[in-house]
């Protein structure tokens, strides 16, 4: 009776697996762009700052361009 559940889970198994790949390439892949900008300097940045650590302007988030 366990041999018959073995399909099934394996199933499961793989089907978590390429969820969990298809989040980790999605997450790569944004990770490459910057997600926060100055307004006064321009300069981007990956993390969200309350005013710039160059120039003290204000940051802002990236619009999905």
């Amino acid at each position: 009776m366990a041999l018959a559940r073995l399909p099934k889970r394996m199933g499961l198994f793989e089907n978590l697996g390429r969820k969990v790949e298809r989040f980790k390439q999605d997450a790569s892949d944004s990770a490459d762009e910057p997600t926060h900008r100055c307004i006064d300097c321009d300069q981007e940045f990956f993390t969200d700052y309350e005013v710039c650590p160059d120039c003290e302007g204000a940051v802002v988030a990236i619009d999905g361009e």
